[in-house]
């Protein structure tokens, strides 16, 4: 007789090992269904965590000449964007690689998966950034679906600087005078801008406020030229027009004072130029100073001389005398951190809003 306490039968064997082996596989199989529905919510909110970090704490590259400088042809070789003005100063964006962002040459969703959100799975998104203080409003990507995950980062952005010159400045620094008396009886004037590049880097530190010519574009309107127009008494062929013949732009590297090139301007008068010099001036000029022009010039760090070049001519359209705008005798007009010359940059309040799905 045969003790068979404690045996286990064979069929009792092949069951429970194909229970376990069940039981393994359904729970292996509803433990990764819900990890997957678990991190593909945390990844969205990661992902525009991310992407609202590489835009409001970095400045992208290239970063010399900044990535906002390559024209439309060279932006495949933008390998990221950033919006921020520099590293050293996180949270502070730039006004001019906010507009190149939101440019209409970049095509979403490629341009920009590439270079701010980054990996391979084809997320969707839309950015948006909006200035309180002017409640401007730009953005890109897709309309929002019912679940996405979502940034919200304030910010500030810098505006650029500008200068506006008028009568009260040309009477003030003695614009309207050529020197004596007798040289008030010219045909020609020359009017002359000075961009210090080393005392605009080197006089403020912190680049939230820092005018910096290489990266950012400097606005300069003359204003009321008509009421400059001041003729010689009695009058002897008076003048009654202003031509523009041209701007010449010195690079000063030590004591050697070079010709780099001749600068076009955007708008005389309200339009445009495109055609070459001369060009009929009735009462204002606005040059814009380009930072893509001081990179290939290498000037940053140089004096740079912009010198407009006036003609005075009479009804019949022949050379005329009298005073105008000049300040050969007086200095150039600086373009400094002195605000009664220079409309300084200002920190407005923004907000950038990622979403990512």
């Amino acid at each position: 007789m045969h003790d068979e306490a404690g045996n286990l039968s064979l069929d009792f064997l092949v069951g429970f090992t194909i229970f376990l082996l069940a039981f393994i596989w359904v729970a292996t199989m509803v433990s990764g269904i819900m990890v997957n529905l678990q991190s593909s919510h945390i990844d969205y909110d990661a992902v525009a965590y991310r992407t609202g970090v590489i835009l409001v704490e970095d400045p992208g590259w290239p970063a010399s000449p900044a990535w906002e400088l390559y024209g439309d042809n060279q932006k495949f070789s933008i390998s990221r964007f950033g919006l921020a003005v520099s590293k050293e100063s996180p949270g502070i964006l730039s006004q001019d690689k906010i507009n190149r962002f939101f440019c209409t040459s970049f095509i979403y969703p490629d341009d920009y998966q590439s270079r701010v959100i980054f990996g391979k799975y084809p997320y969707r998104f839309n950015i948006s950034v909006t200035d309180l203080t002017t409640l401007r409003n730009q953005s890109v990507g897709d309309v929002l679906p019912d679940e996405y995950g979502y940034i919200r980062r304030l910010a500030k952005i810098k505006t650029d600087s500008n200068a506006t010159i008028g009568p009260s400045y040309y009477i003030a620094h003695n614009y309207n005078n050529t020197g004596t008396p007798s040289d008030f009886n010219v045909t020609q004037h020359q009017f002359s801008i000075l961009i210090n590049g080393t005392r605009l880097l080197g006089d403020q530190r912190n680049p939230a406020y820092q005018i910096d010519p290489n990266t950012e574009p400097i606005m300069i309107n003359l204003t009321n030229l008509n009421s400059t127009l001041w003729v010689k008494r009695p009058p002897v062929n008076p003048a009654t027009k202003i031509s523009l013949t041209g701007i010449n732009v010195y690079v000063q590297h030590g004591n050697t004072l070079s010709l780099a090139n001749t600068w076009k301007i955007p708008y005389i008068d309200g339009k445009s130029v495109s055609q070459v010099p001369p060009w009929p001036v009735i009462d204002n000029i606005s040059l814009m100073i380009d930072p893509y022009n001081f990179s290939i010039m290498s000037a940053g760090y140089s004096n740079v001389y912009f010198n407009l070049t006036f003609n005075l001519m009479n009804n019949a359209g022949t050379s005329a005398n009298g005073s105008f705008l000049n300040n050969t005798f007086s200095g150039p007009f600086d373009y400094n951190y002195n605000g009664a010359n220079v409309t300084q940059p200002q920190l407005d309040d923004a907000v950038v809003e990622v979403a990512a799905w």
